[in-house]
């Protein structure tokens, strides 16, 4: 008799194990499905914002660059045009200005969210949201308040640190997204050891690009942006664009 409980305590064990083994694949595959699902649902939301946002004071900017005082077009607002210059070196620049907001905001979004491994559908506009997320067990709701309170620890000293330069957290995340959806990303990773490679780690080149690329308007908006991202790769030794 004790054999034959000794035998099915054995098979429970077993059937726990295998039963645990699928969970554990049952949670990886919804998480997935989340992530995927989030991802559809934040380019949907991106597509949507494209159609009506704007830069930073565009809207007043524009108004004071097309009329002067008396409330008559400026034909100065011309010069607020970036130059010039070959359509596919010009895509490329703006691609480069789209690759620096990207990359400004992969560098917050990784310090906040130490853990995550993947972050597709964080942006730092909704950043909050996600530390909620995060933060909450999806299987029972329970708060996991210390992390929490680290991770808004870790959001409200990056904000610290960006004001400095100028950041406003309430104008440049949105912007970042703006900058992203328009111009996108660079396509393809330049070579190991190219000319190329090596511009992407000089600030000054990309201020260049970035004022032969963006209107007047919004080039102090897009340089602010650099500035930070330069300050945030001496802090950690990396370099500027992270492949």
């Amino acid at each position: 008799m004790e054999l034959l409980q000794s035998h099915e305590v054995e098979a429970l064990r077993n059937e726990n194990v295998r039963l645990l083994t699928e969970n554990g694949e049952l949670r990886k595959m919804v998480g997935l499905m989340q992530e995927n699902l989030e991802l559809r649902c934040t380019l949907r939301d991106h597509e949507s914002r494209v159609r009506t946002l704007s830069p930073p004071g565009k809207e007043h900017k524009d108004k004071e660059a097309h009329c002067g005082k008396d409330g008559k077009k400026d034909p100065s607002h011309a010069s607020h045009a970036p130059p010039c210059r070959d359509p596919k070196q010009l895509q490329r620049c703006q691609r480069v200005v789209g690759e620096i907001a990207f990359q400004l905001d992969r560098r917050i979004l990784s310090s906040i969210f130490l853990e995550q491994s993947r972050l597709y559908g964080f942006t730092v506009s909704n950043v909050q949201e996600k530390i909620i997320q995060a933060t909450t067990c999806p299987l029972n709701n329970k708060v996991d308040e210390a992390q929490r309170c680290e991770m808004n620890r870790r959001y409200q000293d990056m904000m610290c640190r960006l004001k400095k330069y100028g950041y406003d957290p309430r104008v440049h995340p949105i912007f970042s997204e703006y900058l992203v959806n328009t111009y996108g990303i660079m396509k393809d990773r330049p070579l190991p050891g190219s000319g190329e490679l090596a511009s992407f780690s000089d600030p000054e080149v990309l201020r260049k690009m970035a004022s032969e690329a963006m209107p007047a308007d919004v080039l102090k908006d897009v340089q602010l942006l650099l500035n930070c991202l330069v300050q945030l790769a001496k802090e950690d030794g990396k370099p500027l664009f992270i492949w």
